[in-house]
């Protein structure tokens, strides 16, 4: 359940807004879906949080698009629309020491990456920012590449992480952003209480919550809930699109695809589903771009 909250002071000047997450049913989906268990399923879910918490505060961009990459250890993708519809995949290296340390429930310092890629509904205008942390923490990561690609002081608290009761996954996070011109007492009082607070874990625990409730121990001031929304699972791929991707390829690496007699194998890195391209259909792939080439040749020279 997504939350979205403002607190309203006497006048402007004393507005600021933050947006509370329980994500635990959509990073179980997920962790399934890639068969990921321990720390590797605790930092997809962190990522999660971290992208439809940022796509919360979009306005006029339709998306946002996460890339999280650890040098040769990990890379992490999160894509998420404004109205919460959210995929996103880990891929890790066996054979990094650092990872191994990150499966053994260490937290090890990372070199981490974030890059951020948002979109504006209905153009091809594309907004990017990137960042670079080294950090045991991927919400240190996060909030470092907020603080130099956005605007507005914002800040986001992510936690992800298994029971100790009965084992299981959860995952809640909130974020904070101030509006514009907000008085300087007040930001004090609010980032001073964000500092102070404890992990998620804590706060939330493994049950069920009143989100008003919740809200009073994020917050230092009393606030009133403006808007909610379900995130949910949301994957693009399909055959059209696999098929799309290959013709990138161009003409002559289809047709040697082709020639090798075995259909073309594409895996969705979001869902993990998989898709064959027969080497009929790959032929077919390659006559389409011949034809195309050759209608274009045609009417340029007319």
């Amino acid at each position: 359940m997504f939350q979205d909250y403002l607190f309203y002071g006497t006048d402007v000047e004393t507005r600021y807004a933050f947006r509370m997450l329980h994500l635990t049913s959509l990073v179980r989906q997920a962790q399934a879906m890639h068969g990921l268990v321990g720390a590797e399923a605790e930092l997809l879910g962190q990522g999660l949080l971290s992208g439809v918490l940022l796509a919360s505060i979009l306005e006029d961009e339709e998306r946002i698009n996460l890339r999280f990459h650890s040098g040769n250890n990990c890379t992490m993708g999160v894509e998420t629309t404004r109205h919460a519809v959210t995929r996103g995949y880990l891929e890790t290296n066996a054979e990094s020491a650092l990872v191994r340390q990150l499966k053994e429930g260490r937290s090890p310092v990372l070199p981490w990456v974030v890059r951020s890629l948002r979109s504006r509904s209905g153009t091809s205008q594309l907004f990017e920012g990137i960042s670079g942390t080294e950090t045991h923490s991927l919400e240190v990561a996060v909030n470092a590449h907020l603080e130099t690609s956005y605007q507005m002081k914002t800040q986001v608290r992510v936690d992800c992480w298994h029971s100790p009761k009965d084992g299981q996954l959860y995952a809640a996070g909130v974020i904070y952003l101030e509006l514009p011109n907000l008085k300087p007492e007040i930001s004090q009082q609010l980032w001073q209480h964000v500092e102070a607070l404890p992990p998620f874990r804590e706060l939330f625990g493994e049950g069920t919550h009143d989100p008003d409730q919740v809200s009073a121990k994020l917050i230092p001031h009393q606030v009133r809930a403006i808007n909610s929304m379900n995130p949910s699972w949301g994957c693009t791929c399909s055959k059209e699109s696999v098929e799309s991707m290959l013709k990138k390829l161009g003409h002559d690496e289809l047709v040697t695809m082709a020639d090798e007699g075995k259909p073309a194998e594409v895996r969705c890195h979001y869902c993990n589903k998989n898709f064959n391209v027969e080497v009929a259909r790959l032929r077919q792939l390659a006559q389409e771009l011949l034809t195309a080439d050759q209608s274009s040749s045609s009417t340029v020279l007319n």
